[in-house]
């Protein structure tokens, strides 16, 4: 069970509070704890970002996506509040309550390539397996394209989805199958 703190730290990561998940951290609270419901401080963030993806989806649906500066102010207090978790020293390695998801595969999942970038320069593996034995790229190529990365046709990909999974690839990302061999 949290402890008041605790529970106020995932409220304020819900409702996007920076102010107040910067006062809870700075009063001294660990970050390194886990939600049973919703794992840790950092994946409930990571996690939050599907809200900011969908918002895009749905302007690129009504024929009027939004501008590079639209995207980036919506997505500030989301970078906001991570920066304030890793400098507390959030764990970003921690996975959900049920092991299957990561922080890294929340941000990719949500095609937030600032966020993926940030977690991949806090040294985050792109490796990593999920219960399936899949890594991030082949878990995210299937998410968005129902095949494996060396699969996808682009024409088809959203930029958001292809700088995502391009970024990944950079950073030494690999298909499962790769990994096999």
């Amino acid at each position: 069970m949290l402890n008041k703190q605790q529970q106020a730290l995932v409220q304020a990561i819900q409702q996007l509070d920076l102010d107040q998940v910067r006062a809870l951290l700075a009063e001294g609270l660990d970050p390194n704890f886990i939600d049973p419901e919703q794992g840790p401080p950092v994946s409930i963030i990571c996690d939050g970002l599907f809200v900011w993806w969908e918002q895009i989806c749905e302007a690129y649906e009504a024929g009027k996506p939004l501008s590079e500066k639209e995207k980036q102010q919506q997505l500030q207090v989301y970078l906001d509040i991570l920066d304030a978790l890793i400098q507390a020293k959030a764990n970003l390695h921690l996975w959900d309550a049920e092991e299957f998801y990561g922080p890294l595969w929340d941000a990719a999942s949500s095609a937030c390539v600032p966020v993926v970038q940030r977690l991949l320069d806090e040294k985050v593996d792109p490796n990593t397996r999920d219960e399936e034995g899949l890594t991030v790229l082949s878990s995210i190529s299937q998410l968005f394209f129902d095949c494996e990365f060396d699969e996808i046709d682009w024409s088809e990909s959203l930029q958001e989805e292809r700088a995502t999974l391009e970024l990944l690839r950079q950073h030494g990302a690999k298909m499962s199958k790769e990994l096999s061999a």
